[in-house]
């Protein structure tokens, strides 16, 4: 006999893991709980996360070191005052460290979405017979006939990737500037 699968809902990604997945980071769900937990509160003892997330303290600690060695997340030792040479690590989520990043790479997006969309503007000219295109240069080259099929070259309308290049630049820019 087959059981059903149960489906859950899915609750949609937090800002901050729509950042990460953006930026290519991809983690694990319990490091993405533990991303949870430190979005909320800073400065947040290690021990608490583990209690919190009912793990033990060194696969706690293996996660925080994971957040730590991407830069997302920073700690502060501080001496335990029950225990004599012994440190309690507290952790926050470094967050302008986050947001550096994000920007940056959206800025980068954004450059390369304006050069495509130059690229594709360079074809001034278009065949109607076989649609190949041609930038001044290589129309004013051949006389302003295509050299495949002979015919008459016509001014190029804009084609739908370049209106949907300037639509994506047009998004960025206004999230860039809602960002910084």
């Amino acid at each position: 006999m087959v059981m059903p699968i149960k489906i859950t809902s899915i609750k949609p990604p937090t800002r901050l893991e729509y950042m990460l997945r953006e930026l290519g980071i991809e983690l694990d769900e319990t490091t993405l709980k533990i991303l949870a937990i430190l979005e909320k509160k800073k400065d947040v003892p290690e021990e608490g996360i583990a209690k919190k997330l009912k793990l033990k303290i060194n696969e706690t600690r293996k996660h925080l070191y994971k957040l730590y060695e991407k830069r997302l997340a920073t700690y502060v030792k501080k001496a335990d005052p029950k225990k004599k040479w012994w440190y309690i690590y507290h952790w926050s989520l470094d967050k302008p460290r986050i947001q550096e990043l994000f920007l940056a790479y959206k800025q980068k997006l954004l450059e390369k979405k304006r050069r495509q969309l130059i690229a594709e503007k360079q074809y001034a000219f278009e065949c109607p017979a076989c649609k190949t295109k041609y930038s001044y240069d290589e129309a004013l080259e051949t006389e302003f006939s295509c050299p495949a099929c002979g015919a008459l070259l016509v001014a190029a309308k804009e084609t739908i990737t370049a209106k949907k290049l300037q639509e994506e630049i047009e998004a960025l820019e206004t999230e860039l500037s809602k960002e910084k």
